[in-house]
């Protein structure tokens, strides 16, 4: 009877009596057994939620990569786009240049255009300008800055000591200095005899009339009925002829009459339309009808070959 504990109970049915220490086995048993059934489901939840968590930061960790990887593309898309911003800044403003060369600038501000209707325009009305002065002589024969030894018209002559008609410019420049064409024509005239004292010289033919001597040269090297194109090599200068020293004297003449070269030589895109001022004795309204019918050709040339490529 050791280590037991007995309860009796009587009442008018009689005693009864109960064996605790039996009933606390059990009771433990079953308090033991549901306490590893508890372990085993909270074991086998824990390591379902462990589970999950770690998908969770799997899927998390793989989120922050694919958000780095975005926020890398986008950090060079807005590079990208920062540098076509600063490129098409870049061009708007050389379009803006091209625009004030050609004289669109006023106009482009009145009709608001795009961007590409700009570029468009500009290169229409500059394909046009160039044409123009690609063909009529304009700018310096001479590369870089020169002294301008004497200015064309009424002077007295450093020889003959009387006055005269002076029917070009003079650049003092050493001898065999370049001498380059101020437009597209063909060599007229070589000659190495007296010619009135031009010594050395080549006359160009160039279109619609216009003519340009380079007189007292040194050295031609353009034979009579070569074509040239403007900035081509023709001559070198010298102090030949009648001359007081070395130096280029430079003609332009427009059917026979002697214009003068300054006007000429400062014409540039930029100031296109200065000439039309300076040098009115020249139709340039029907002139320049022709020479635009002619750029509105090689346009439909260009495009036609264009299209056959």
């Amino acid at each position: 009877m050791k280590n037991r504990f007995i309860v009796t109970i009587t009442d008018i049915n009689g005693s009864k009596q109960y064996n605790i220490h039996q009933y606390m086995k059990q009771i433990v048993l079953y308090i033991v057994l549901l306490v590893v059934v508890i372990f085993f489901f909270s074991f086998i939840s824990i390591q379902l939620l462990l589970k999950e968590v770690k998908q969770i930061e799997d899927k998390r960790n793989l989120m922050q990569r694919e958000y780095s990887k975005i926020n890398e593309k986008n950090q060079e898309l807005q590079d990208l786009i920062n540098e076509k911003t600063q490129e098409l800044m870049i061009v708007s403003d050389r379009i803006e240049d091209l625009e004030g060369i050609v004289g669109l600038s006023d106009r482009i501000i009145e009709t608001n255009l795009s961007l590409v209707e700009r570029v468009d325009l500009a290169k229409i009305t500059g394909t046009q300008k160039a044409l123009v002065m690609q063909l009529i002589p304009n700018g310096s024969p001479l590369r870089g800055t020169h002294r301008v030894t004497a200015e064309w018209g009424i002077r007295m002559h450093p020889i003959l000591k009387r006055t005269h008609s002076h029917t070009g410019m003079d650049f003092g420049v050493p001898i065999g200095t370049p001498i380059y064409a101020p437009a597209d024509g063909v060599a007229d005239f070589v000659g190495g005899s007296y010619n009135g004292g031009y010594g050395i010289m080549v006359k160009l033919e160039h279109a619609f009339g216009f003519k340009t001597f380079y007189a007292h040269l040194n050295q031609v090297v353009v034979q009579k009925g070569d074509f040239v194109r403007r900035g081509q090599l023709i001559a070198y200068s010298g102090n030949t002829g009648r001359s007081t020293g070395p130096h280029l004297h430079y003609e332009i003449r427009y059917l026979g009459k002697d214009l003068n070269p300054r006007a000429f030589i400062e014409w540039t895109m930029r100031d296109y339309t200065e000439i039309f001022e300076k040098e009115k004795s020249i139709k340039w309204q029907s002139l320049l009808t022709v020479i635009n019918s002619l750029s509105e050709i090689q346009e439909t040339q260009a495009l036609s070959l264009k299209a056959l490529e």
